[in-house]
């Protein structure tokens, strides 16, 4: 589904901040949550081990529920003819109730803005940041000749937003101007306003890049001056 951002307005902002220093500025936003394997297999086997701990201390037998469906599907006997329950079946009533359990709540939970929702938030961020320093890779802006990339990085249903700044300005730009950036843009997405906040982010990192790096004599441009969606 297309994002309601005008990539014309972005690209523009991009090449007016690129002609005031020799760094270089890329805009990428992630649209779809990442993947978060781990999250509906972690749910499930907890809910499979605590829930009929807790069904047990509440007095709630398996075969007092499982039994009767058992029996109308697959002609089981829950209790046996005295209505004491065999350790055999006590064993395979348990089982049964586990296995159900799981299987239920790992297909609850695989779906996306569940998983999501239930993915412990210092995960979310620590999985954001490392596709924001893979997309850093991926664009080659570690590969500019002054190592001066720059790159707003955005994961729209993590809600996260990171500046990945290359060796060259990391070690010279104070991380509050980067903290100020990644406000900037956050300030306008949580008005809705897409590109609005990627104009003042990029127009921000313009102003911090041309303090510390001016353009050169031929101020090469070394990145496309694009946002790109991925």
């Amino acid at each position: 589904m297309p994002l309601n951002i005008d990539h014309a307005r972005i690209n523009a902002a991009i090449a007016r901040a690129e002609t005031q220093t020799a760094g270089e500025i890329t805009c990428v936003i992630k649209k779809t949550a990442l993947d978060y394997p781990e999250t509906p297999l972690m749910w499930a086997a907890a809910s499979a081990f605590i829930l009929p701990l807790i069904f047990l201390g509440l007095g709630v037998w398996p075969h007092d529920w499982l039994g009767p469906v058992l029996s109308a599907l697959a002609g089981w006997n829950a209790p046996n003819v005295t209505g004491e329950l065999l350790a055999a079946e006590a064993i395979i009533f348990y089982a049964l109730t586990q296995l159900l359990l799981f299987a239920a709540v790992y297909l609850l939970v695989s779906v996306p803005k569940v998983t999501l929702w239930l993915t412990p938030r210092f995960i979310t961020r620590r999985r954001a940041h490392k596709k924001a320093l893979e997309q850093f890779l991926a664009r080659g802006l570690h590969l500019t000749e002054a190592r001066t990339g720059v790159m707003i990085f955005c994961a729209l249903e993590e809600r996260f937003v990171d500046v990945i700044a290359d060796e060259g300005i990391y070690s010279r730009v104070d991380k509050s101007e980067w903290n100020a950036t990644v406000a900037a843009l956050v300030s306008h997405i949580k008005k809705g306003d897409l590109t609005t906040g990627f104009e003042a982010a990029v127009e921000r990192c313009g102003v911090v890049l041309s303090a510390h790096f001016p353009p050169g004599a031929t101020n090469a441009n070394e990145s496309p001056d694009v946002l790109i969606e991925i």
